[in-house]
């Protein structure tokens, strides 16, 4: 990924959210590559490969993760705090495999240090991961369709942080979980939170979206504001300048001027979330309200790594997935017991009371995944496939997950998160804080 020194060009900017979003946040990044489908794949989710799974044996079953290691995140200049990834899922792992496994198979941990900086490096992973080490099924933090590597490629069973989408799961020849909801049920249920709560009632919304958010824009997100009457004066979309960062920039430089001649009092941006504030920076120019359904937004790292400022975050609300507070955090019970979990397998202890948010929710997140493998593998029973696995997570119906207050899933819907949250900036503590309690995408 070509990065730029001179200041915090779209690349860098994506760059630096993609790896402090996996370090501490679900949700946080929004670049998703969405493909139109070829009408010659099936209408629903390819059927799982049944047969004997590759890395179950009799007695033990291999699982896969790729995820950050703070040595790779200092190399790349990015900051991070708490517990190694590799360290908390093998503490996990011994937990687990001390109350007898998963039905009576000990779980083998095969951790690759994985940072998602791009293609090549997710390629790389996956293969080292489903050739060399052969695991029955890895979690992961990686972005875009670089997981389809995994399930449509090697036939792999993937459980991401993110990035779960119809398309993906209609490519995909084996499962495709994720814990963050889908792609366009994010975008469909943040929108319905804004048109619910009246904030773009009356407003002169300037849409705003980048090449890979084209479809869950034009087919989800445009019909509800049509739907609720809503007045959008422009469209802005952005192409894909690739690692053309001048030309990326100056294309955004022409869209936020459009804006302004448009006579847009509010914009609506459906994708990722610092390019454009920070060409909003640049022509010196705000609405009055900027609504992000991005939850980079809530990272104060992300705000504070890619040069946005604090007046700027003041416009800002943001309808996203939803993301603990610290205190919620705390007083769940299942995250404590995930640290206490970690703090027993004899590594550095980690005190959650002085954690940060971002520390804690990226203890919470990667135990989600370890406890959803887990409890999916048990209800797959004693014969473990990639198919009966699939049967497993689908018959959970609804969740209970460590920093997950609402989640499920079922036939058909592969991703958990049913939450989103309404953001507004905080001033005395410098970050995005919930406007209110966490709303249901299902109802």
């Amino acid at each position: 990924m070509l990065l730029r020194g001179d200041g915090p060009a779209p690349a860098r900017r994506i760059a630096v959210g993609v790896l402090l979003a996996a370090f501490g946040l679900t949700a946080s990044v929004g670049c998703s590559v969405e493909k139109k489908s070829d009408d010659k794949k099936p209408a629903g989710p390819a059927a799982a490969p049944s047969g004997p799974a590759r890395g179950v044996t009799d007695t033990t079953v291999r699982l896969g993760v790729a995820a950050t290691d703070p040595a790779q995140l200092k190399a790349f200049g990015v900051p991070s705090e708490g517990p190694a990834s590799k360290d908390l899922y093998a503490a996990w792992v011994a937990a687990q495999n001390k109350r007898g496994g998963v039905q009576g198979r000990t779980i083998e941990l095969a951790f690759r240090p994985f940072l998602p900086t791009g293609p090549a490096e997710a390629q790389a992973a996956c293969v080292e991961l489903s050739e060399d080490k052969k695991v029955f099924l890895a979690i992961g933090i990686l972005t875009g369709d670089t997981p389809l590597c995994f399930t449509e490629t090697h036939g792999t069973p993937y459980l991401g942080q993110w990035g779960q989408s119809a398309e993906r799961d209609r490519r995909s020849k084996a499962p495709f979980v994720a814990l963050e909801m889908a792609d366009d049920r994010q975008r469909a249920a943040a929108v319905k939170a804004l048109l619910d709560q009246k904030l773009l009632q009356g407003k002169k919304v300037a849409l705003y979206w980048e090449a890979q958010d084209a479809a869950v824009t034009k087919n989800t997100v445009k019909p509800l504001l049509d739907a609720a009457g809503v007045e959008v004066v422009t469209q802005t979309p952005l192409d894909d300048y690739g690692t053309d960062q001048a030309a990326g920039d100056q294309a955004l430089d022409t869209l936020v001027q459009k804006m302004r001649s448009s006579g847009a009092d509010t914009i609506l941006n459906t994708s990722n979330f610092s390019n454009l504030m920070i060409a909003l920076q640049r022509a010196n120019w705000l609405p009055e309200q900027v609504y992000a359904t991005s939850a980079q937004a809530l990272s104060p790292a992300v705000v504070k790594t890619t040069g946005i400022k604090p007046a700027t975050m003041q416009r800002v609300t943001v309808a996203a997935p939803y993301i603990p507070t610290k205190a919620e955090l705390l007083a769940d019970p299942a995250v404590t017991t995930c640290v206490d979990e970690y703090n027993a397998g004899g590594g550095e202890r980690f005190d959650a009371a002085a954690a940060s948010r971002e520390s804690l929710s990226a203890v919470a997140n990667s135990c989600a995944a370890f406890r959803l493998f887990v409890q999916a593998a048990d209800a797959a029973g004693r014969d473990l496939t990639a198919a009966s696995w699939q049967r497993g997570a689908e018959s959970l119906t609804k969740l209970a997950l460590p920093g997950m207050p609402l989640a499920s899933l079922a036939p058909g819907k592969h991703s958990a998160g049913d939450a989103v949250g309404v953001y507004r900036w905080d001033a005395a503590q410098n970050q995005m804080l919930p406007a209110g309690p966490p709303i249901s995408a299902t109802k």
